[in-house]
């Protein structure tokens, strides 16, 4: 049914049962997992108050924590598990990912970190759903 899953994660709550949703399909059709975690990179911060390079490393090293936890379950479930950490703007990262390692499932939490980024900037799951014509996109809500 499915041989490559992508999830991807953020570290949030919602983030964190579309983990537990892909490492359950993953086991239960043999498909390897893909991780990928997105570093924001358009947000503007106020050079005089925060230092965008201290706000950079703060996010990647937030990115990373999220796809070791997630390989760290995968493995505990036996699951093949790649990870990686990537820069840009979130859905365009994610579909370009989920391309390049020929996912045919995309799995992502309905929500991420920031609900107000969501409102601002529109929802990573919905834009997910909007653009992906490859792979079916499957969204999981922590309940």
């Amino acid at each position: 049914m499915y041989s490559t899953i992508l999830l991807a994660t953020d570290g949030s709550e919602d983030s964190r049962a579309a983990l537990d949703h892909a490492v359950e399909v993953a086991a239960a059709t043999g498909a390897s997992l893909h991780v990928v975690s997105v570093v924001e990179t358009r947000t503007a911060y106020d050079n005089a108050i925060i230092d965008p390079e201290e706000v950079k490393e703060n996010l990647r090293a937030d990115a990373v924590e999220a796809v070791e936890a997630a390989a760290a379950v995968a493995a505990a479930e036996d699951v093949s598990c790649e990870t990686t950490v990537e820069e840009g703007v979130p859905p365009e990262q994610v579909l370009e990912v989920a391309e390049r390692v020929g996912a045919d499932l995309v799995v992502v939490g309905a929500t991420g970190r920031s609900g107000f980024k969501r409102l601002v900037l529109g929802s990573t799951a919905e834009q997910l759903l909007e653009s992906s014509g490859t792979a079916p996109v499957v969204v999981v809500a922590d309940e």
